[in-house]
């Protein structure tokens, strides 16, 4: 089963951006990742494929979160490791001037963020068919990434005449995971999504997946009727993903 998304997910810059961070992840051993392929030789259920992705999922956000905190930490203190922070800063393709003002802080803090669990399942879910589509099994891409390099990934069998994308490859499902929260994260077609996040932030609210859903309707060329089917999935399947 192919799973079908006809709409770029990142614009060209982002991919580069992406690109450029897997390619930094690949020269770091990390005994934790997962290669799906040793562990989906047959079809998954809701079930195992929640508990399979729930820990990667979380583990993903808990790097975001960490760096996060680093970076609040330098706000209160207005301290910092300029380096360090010029690093995080270009990542997040986020403009270095050589100062950390007011609206610096704020443009970094919106991208250096968390991204609800259920929200990152449900799209994974729908994504890959519950990860029994063609590019979750083959690239361990469970969201529809595209490259634009000849031989980045695979090509879709109903590729329009005059394409040239494919559905990007990855080593692992953790380097899937965390391509797609760079993505949101980075990415101006979830600017809205951000924004949603941040206002949830001011308010001292929790990251709501259902409403902060409302962000993605450039992540399908179905628009606001993707965003529904995303909602009806998140209400449905909330109690499962609690329980795991």
């Amino acid at each position: 089963m192919e799973t079908k998304h006809t709409v770029k997910t990142q614009d060209k810059a982002a991919f580069k951006e992406e690109k450029a961070l897997s390619t930094d992840l690949h020269t770091k051993k990390d005994e934790s990742v997962v290669v799906a392929s040793d562990e989906v030789s047959k079809r998954w259920g809701k079930k195992s494929f929640l508990q399979f992705m729930k820990p990667i999922v979380e583990k993903e956000n808990r790097r975001v979160m960490q760096e996060r905190g680093r970076l609040l930490a330098w706000r209160k203190n207005n301290a910092f490791e300029a380096a360090v922070l010029k690093s995080i800063a270009q990542r997040y393709q986020v403009q270095w001037m050589g100062k950390a003002d007011g609206r610096f802080w704020r443009t970094i803090l919106d991208r250096v963020d968390e991204i609800p669990t259920a929200l990152v399942l449900i799209q994974a879910a729908n994504e890959s068919a519950w990860g029994n589509s063609r590019f979750a099994r083959q690239a361990n891409n469970y969201f529809g990434q595209w490259c634009f390099t000849k031989g980045c990934g695979l090509v879709p069998l109903r590729r329009n005449v005059g394409a040239t994308h494919e559905v990007q490859k990855f080593a692992t499902v953790d380097l899937s995971v965390r391509a797609y929260i760079h993505n949101l994260n980075t990415s101006s077609s979830y600017k809205l999504f951000r924004n949603l996040r941040h206002s949830l932030r001011r308010q001292h609210k929790p990251l709501d997946a259902e409403f902060l859903a409302m962000g993605l309707k450039d992540y399908s060329e179905r628009g606001m009727d993707y965003v529904r089917i995303i909602q009806n999935m998140i209400r449905s399947n909330q109690q499962l993903i609690h329980a795991l």
